[in-house]
């Protein structure tokens, strides 16, 4: 455990243009009043953050929403349980949801608490521009600058959800909770009443998962844990091919060395011709939708995941031939609720899943550059950062 003093400093990677981290100094706040002051000990790098380093912000950011963090202060009137009413002590490790609610506009009232649902949330580490929400859910301009992982210490403002870190998850394997919070919801949004037409979560069903990284990888792992009894996975780097299968993926295709119309054919052939039950892209190519919708069954569902940045691309879907005559359901995903992160946190203490395996690299929470220059590596899989604290635990 390490502690603080009104004089330590803390150092931030602040983003301020594009391509651009600077590491900066910082006066070390008080824990704000209902809140909690954290030693950032480990950050996951997502591909959301690579996606924002090449924009501005509208002011300098510290990045970083895979947080884990060493409770160094707590609040006046700060909650001492987690989210799950765990008890909550100095020292403690705990990992955040990164979207902190209103709880007070027209969308939290209607549908609750959630990811991408509240007008006015803070969100750890993207700027508001990013995210589509209010600026005036960002504080008042003299809050703390500590809001982002790529950061030694983290301001944990009120009313954040967070869970306490299991003694035996490791550290780096605890960063995975925000993309496996969003697997596990893409999954959840598959369920439908039990034996309804459009069931696609059975043991005997077959599902697709387009995109061999760290989401689709996760997403494997929560569908072989649902009892799915078949999951091809597409990719296109041989590592991460590799960790499909220990993830649980039957048959793997490398999409590099196959055509669309090759791997039409290996779908039908895995499917006694009928398509898969269930499709989860979560590649952030639209074209893979396209590809999806062809690839599902007649009444199956396809759900998209991958597609949160716009690349500009469009695509040709025919709405008569792809969606209503084959009548599918196709969602799309953005909302993720508190609920989805302690199923995931549950879901990271299993000892037969591979978690730990997906973490190709751990980089000092110091050079964020070093890291971001690993994760662009063709066996990079998730690269976290963590602190000479983090590594040890």
């Amino acid at each position: 455990m390490s502690s603080t003093s009104a004089t330590d400093r803390a150092h931030a990677a602040v983003w301020s243009a594009p391509g651009t981290l600077d590491m900066t100094d910082l006066e070390v706040p008080d824990a704000p009043p209902g809140g909690l002051l954290l030693e950032v000990i480990a950050n996951g790098i997502c591909g959301t953050d690579l996606h924002l380093l090449n924009s501005t912000p509208a002011r300098p950011t510290v990045p970083g929403h895979e947080i884990v963090g060493r409770i160094c202060e707590f609040g006046v009137d700060a909650p001492r349980v987690d989210a799950g009413g765990a008890p909550l002590s100095h020292g403690d490790r705990v990992a955040l949801f990164p979207w902190v609610p209103c709880r007070r506009c027209w969308q939290c009232e209607r549908f609750g608490p959630a990811a991408a649902v509240c007008s006015e949330a803070f969100v750890y580490g993207i700027p508001p521009e990013f995210t589509g929400v209010a600026a005036a859910g960002q504080g008042p301009a003299g809050a703390s600058a500590l809001t982002g992982g790529f950061g030694s210490h983290l301001a944990v403002r009120e009313g954040t959800y967070l869970w306490r870190v299991p003694d035996q998850t490791p550290t780096a394997r605890a960063s995975l909770l925000d993309p496996l919070a969003v697997a596990v919801r893409a999954v959840a949004m598959a369920r439908t009443p039990v034996g309804t037409w459009d069931e696609v979560l059975r043991a005997d069903a077959i599902a697709l998962v387009q995109g061999a990284g760290p989401v689709g990888l996760l997403v494997t792992a929560v569908l072989r844990a649902h009892g799915i009894g078949k999951v091809i996975v597409t990719g296109s780097r041989p590592a991460r091919l590799a960790a499909a299968r220990r993830m649980g993926a039957e048959t793997v295709v490398d999409v590099r060395s196959t055509t669309i119309e090759e791997r039409h054919t290996a779908v039908m052939a895995a499917t006694s011709g009928r398509g898969c039950d269930l499709v989860i892209d979560c590649t952030n190519d639209p074209a893979a939708l396209v590809e999806g919708i062809r690839s599902v069954r007649r009444m199956g569902t396809v759900i998209e995941v991958g597609n949160m940045v716009n690349t500009g691309t469009e695509v040709l879907l025919d709405p008569a031939s792809d969606i209503c005559l084959k009548n599918i359901r196709l969602l799309g995903m953005s909302v993720n609720p508190p609920q989805s992160y302690a199923e995931a946190m549950a879901l990271l203490s299993r000892a037969d899943i591979a978690w730990d395996s997906l973490i190709t690299a751990q980089m000092p929470l110091s050079d964020p550059k070093a890291a971001l220059r690993k994760l662009a590596e063709p066996d990079s899989i998730k690269v976290v950062l963590v602190s000479s604290d983090g590594t040890s635990s």
